[in-house]
């Protein structure tokens, strides 16, 4: 299992490269700071994030767009949309499915291989 940096403000990765970049989401009022890295090879990170209702079935979803740079790959500032079917729509809602999301993404990314544009993930909420 890689060795993996959750949640950082200074990238690892970038950092290792010799460059101090800074990762933030751009809507920080709701989105979380949400970012992984291996500090070789890539990192992603939660750009942006919001919860809407289910346009396809009752209850809400979580709707998030991670950045990424994946060295292996040549991929510098690309993205990837994550829908996230949440079980309950109560404050607080979907800060564990992100930080899954990112789980799964960083995992895939550690295998050298590209993120699709969008992604939808099965609920991981209980309810």
């Amino acid at each position: 299992m890689l060795e993996m940096f959750k949640n950082f403000l200074t990238c690892p990765h970038c950092a290792a490269k010799g460059k101090g970049k800074s990762v933030r989401p751009a809507t920080a009022h709701r989105s979380p700071l949400i970012s992984r890295s291996d500090a070789k090879t890539f990192h992603i990170y939660l750009e942006e994030s919001f919860i809407r209702p289910s346009p396809t079935r009752g209850g809400s979803e979580v709707v998030a767009l991670f950045r990424y740079d994946l060295d292996s790959a040549g991929v510098n500032g690309e993205s990837t949309l994550v829908v996230i079917p949440l079980a309950s729509g109560e404050a607080g809602a979907g800060l564990s499915e992100l930080e899954g999301a990112a789980d799964e993404l960083a995992e895939i990314l550690g295998s050298g291989r590209n993120l699709p544009r969008q992604h939808v993930l099965r609920s991981q909420a209980r309810g």
